[in-house]
């Protein structure tokens, strides 16, 4: 029972990515929305998942909140950062070989899309923990933990999802 109401929420969640990305309330759009919801899930769950879809994918809902606030958050200080560095050609790239402090293949996931989304950084590389990150010259969030072997903020947000 439990797990059908957990299915019903995702397809209620996702139906409703569905009606907010083709701007529509219409009645159609509804059935559209819930069919292929339904559908997504269903076949993930039983031809690409090795765990359930919720088990493979739970987050906690205050670990979600916290890491979208910083998540948004350093988008917009890395974008006007990004652009001053750009502006006074301060534009030399290196990769960084960054070892990630977590073990959850999930939050490695997360993380590795959160230093592609923040400007000035990409995620080109990932192999168990390590990620190969494209980064401005001067920058110094990664190489500045690798050096201390701490984790980075972004990681203490999403280790509490193990918790």
């Amino acid at each position: 029972m439990k797990k059908t109401i957990h299915t019903l929420v995702l397809v209620l969640i996702f139906t409703g990515i569905w009606l907010v990305l083709n701007e529509s309330l219409a009645f159609s759009q509804i059935l559209i929305g819930l069919f292929f919801s339904a559908v997504s899930i269903l076949f993930t769950n039983r031809y690409l998942l090795e765990d359930d879809y919720l088990d493979a994918y739970a987050i906690k809902p205050e670990v979600l909140l916290h890491y979208s606030l910083y998540l948004f958050i350093q988008i917009y200080q890395s974008g006007f950062s990004a652009i001053l560095k750009i502006i006074k050609g301060e534009d030399a790239v290196k990769i960084i070989n960054y070892e990630t402090c977590m073990r959850n293949e999930l939050g490695i996931c997360l993380l590795a899309n959160a230093i592609t989304l923040t400007p000035g950084t990409v995620t080109i590389g990932k192999n168990g923990r390590l990620l190969q990150i494209l980064a401005f010259q001067d920058e110094n969030t990664f190489t500045d933990i690798t050096e201390g072997k701490s984790c980075s903020p972004y990681e203490m947000i999403l280790r509490r999802m193990d918790r």
